[in-house]
């Protein structure tokens, strides 16, 4: 179910008026991206294909490979009655070879063929696509709304209300997810909560954390991605010199990391 902020539903109007070449989603995880990226597809002609990021392990990143990005010179070649669209969900899995590889799609354009990307993290693309593309920043949902989706998702009770809200506020792809997995959404609590004592813990109890995910890259980063939810979400309360200082060593330790680079050495010096 898709429920659309109201500066969306204007968006999806006026895009559906004027299709450029390329579009950019921009959101944060659980925003419903993809969800997105089909309906406006969906609304203004056909899904030619869609390409999504594969994981080869279960501690690996997952990511989109050359190589599918290149296949996309020959499933966009043909000339198309009406407009066709090619969906590129998590863009910022592309790493600089496979950005390359589109970029050159991009540059020359077949009329027939639209594309749009989705990133939660667009500044990892290169400015040359993000030139390229029009951008579009899916905004969070209402509480109002959000207890309204979860109502009509069967979701009665108010603790389980409020903890969906807790975990996923102004999500409504993450809400809708966790509402009807009871399984994921204790994962998702559980690694909240682990977040939340990283936070809260001594230097010690950090350590230990860290040494936990020094081969776990997927997890590694999936920490990080909790504790600087919870580290923006209680600057709009009271803003600190000490939490802005470990939000910047957190992203820069998750930049690094999803390089490639040492997971225990850039998590321990974003903490230490």
């Amino acid at each position: 179910m898709l429920r659309l902020h109201p500066n969306a539903k204007k968006f999806v109007s006026t895009y559906a008026a004027a299709l450029p070449h390329a579009l950019l989603l921009v959101g944060q995880k659980g925003s419903g991206l993809h969800t997105y990226a089909q309906y406006l597809a969906n609304q203004s002609g056909v899904i030619l294909t869609a390409v999504s990021p594969t994981q080869k392990t279960s501690t690996s990143i997952p990511t989109i490979a050359v190589e599918r990005i290149r296949a996309l010179y020959t499933e966009t070649r043909a000339h198309l009655a009406g407009p066709h669209f090619v969906i590129i969900d998590d863009a910022d899995a592309m790493n600089h070879t496979a950005q390359n590889a589109l970029l050159k799609l991009l540059e020359e354009p077949n009329d027939s063929i639209h594309f749009i990307l989705t990133s939660h993290t667009p500044d990892a693309l290169l400015p040359t696509i993000r030139s390229r593309a029009q951008r579009f920043d899916i905004p969070a949902i209402s509480e109002l709304d959000s207890r309204k989706l979860l109502i009509s998702l069967g979701v009665k009770d108010e603790q389980d209300v409020k903890r969906l809200l807790y975990v996923a506020p102004g999500q409504p792809a993450e809400l809708s997810r966790l509402s009807g997995d009871s399984k994921a959404f204790k994962e998702l609590s559980e690694q909240v909560a682990i977040a939340r004592q990283f936070i809260e813990g001594s230097a010690y109890q950090r350590m230990i954390v860290v040494q936990s995910l020094k081969d776990d890259r997927a997890g590694a980063l999936k920490l990080i991605e909790f504790i600087l939810l919870l580290l923006r979400r209680s600057l709009t309360s009271s803003a600190n010199i000490s939490s802005l200082k470990l939000i910047k060593n957190l992203v820069d330790a998750s930049e690094a990391i999803r390089a490639n680079g040492n997971i225990r050495l850039h998590l321990m010096c974003a903490v230490v």
